[in-house]
């Protein structure tokens, strides 16, 4: 498609001894822990359907971060690639602690691409960044309290 063109001719043009980090950002997660849904437009069919069309660009133009919304709940995986944790893979961070809760029943098996799961506080991200090292701490809100803290860094 011409979305998907313009994607990786972006991904591509991407010099990166002048962009050291590359962030990704959407709105329906790739990688979302979430109740199962035979609705074709559920969470589960549409991650399945970004990671198989998405994922390996993301694998080869080596994107660092995947920033996602839509689910109301602080969610972070390991480096992943293809459902599994994969050094030099991409990291997915769904932030959508900042809404109303969702309400879900997540179910009690967790994936192990999973590494840190909230849906029950808001909060916010914050980036610190150089040419070496990126740093995203979640931050609860109400006490401010820093709940999960990733970082990532390069040679």
């Amino acid at each position: 498609s011409a979305q998907y063109q313009f994607l990786e001719r972006e991904l591509r043009a991407v010099d990166r001894s002048v962009t050291p980090w590359l962030v990704f950002a959407g709105h329906r997660p790739m990688y979302i822990y979430a109740p199962p849904s035979s609705n074709p437009a559920g969470e589960q069919p549409v991650a399945q359907l970004l990671r198989s069309s998405l994922e390996p660009l993301f694998q080869n133009y080596s994107v660092d971060l995947a920033m996602w919304g839509h689910d109301h709940s602080y969610q972070r995986t390991c480096p992943v690639f293809q459902e599994s944790c994969t050094e030099g893979a991409t990291v997915h961070v769904v932030a959508g602690m900042g809404g109303q809760r969702s309400g879900n029943v997540y179910p009690t098996d967790r994936p192990d691409w999973l590494q840190k799961f909230d849906h029950e506080h808001h909060g916010y991200t914050r980036f610190t960044a150089n040419a070496s090292s990126l740093v995203l701490e979640y931050v609860r809100g109400g006490d401010g309290e820093t709940y999960d803290t990733v970082v990532l860094t390069k040679q």
